[in-house]
């Protein structure tokens, strides 16, 4: 068990786009986290548009934690990508040091609006003559 007094040296937020329903993304994730030995501190979900997960993990996991969110089908913004790249790549450099450290994340998952030309309804092609 854990100590609420431990020092987080990561300590994450990130956010991300999702296509799909932010809620079922949450839902995916959570568990995948746990299934990745992480903890789930918190979901929230914001009615349709948004979503938000809190959660830790060794820091020996970065790298499947980082695939996991892409798994999910989420578009990371550009700042989450950088924290997970520098989060991964220092965790391989000082991995004997600080493989089991914890790291938290604070996840903010916005759907994603579609584009004007996604919005467009297709053709019915049935309809139109040979």
């Amino acid at each position: 068990m854990r100590h609420s007094d431990e020092k987080i040296d990561w300590d994450l937020t990130l956010t991300a786009f999702c296509a799909d329903n932010p809620q079922r993304a949450i839902r995916f994730l959570t568990g995948a986290i746990i299934t990745c030995g992480g903890w789930v501190l918190s979901r929230t979900m914001n009615g349709s548009d948004s979503a938000e997960i809190s959660f830790e993990f060794a820091r020996v996991v970065s790298i499947e934690i980082y695939s996991l969110l892409i798994a999910a089908g989420l578009e990371l913004s550009r700042d989450a990508h950088i924290h997970m790249t520098e989060l991964c790549q220092c965790t391989k450099a000082l991995l004997d040091a600080c493989g089991y450290d914890v790291a938290r994340v604070r996840l903010v998952i916005l759907q994603k609006l579609a584009s004007p030309e996604q919005q467009k309804k297709p053709t019915n092609l049935a309809s139109n003559p040979s």
